[in-house]
């Protein structure tokens, strides 16, 4: 029997009880008054274990529920600010990627550069070449015309 049935009978009994006429009041044998009273006692303490069991139960849920909520907010920070840093990183990859690749149109171009100042280089001392061998086959044509002309 729990404490809210003792309480129903209880009930039960007041409004079976005779009521005086005229005055609205009524007579309890003071014995079952006493009765409901130790049973109320003798159940009051189960029942406040059980409330006290209850409270702490739930503070002890709440308290669970908490923890897991801390849990799964700094699990959260942790991969925002992983994906931040991934980001921040990909953005330094990207960044010393636009590096390398600007630094290597750099150097093909002063290679390029290079390239053809060489090969303009080489030609024009080629035709410096080429302007001393024309002007030996000159000479040499000269040379001929004359050794003719004197036979």
């Amino acid at each position: 029997m729990d404490i809210l049935q003792i309480i129903d009978e209880f009930e039960n009994t007041v409004e079976e009880t005779a009521r005086i006429p005229l005055t609205g009041k009524m007579v309890i044998h003071e014995e079952v008054v006493y009765t409901f009273l130790d049973k109320v006692r003798a159940m009051m303490p189960e029942t406040v274990r059980e409330a006290d069991w209850v409270i702490r139960e739930r503070e002890r849920i709440l308290a669970e529920a908490e923890r897991e909520a801390a849990t799964i907010i700094e699990t959260a920070n942790k991969k925002l600010q992983k994906i931040t840093g991934e980001s921040e990183i990909m953005k330094l990859a990207k960044a010393q990627g636009d590096e390398v690749v600007e630094n290597a149109k750099k150097a093909a171009r002063e290679i390029t550069q290079g390239s053809y100042s060489y090969a303009d280089e080489v030609m024009t001392q080629l035709q410096s070449e080429l302007e001393k061998i024309l002007l030996n086959v000159r000479k040499g044509r000269e040379e001929l015309r004359v050794n003719l002309r004197e036979r």
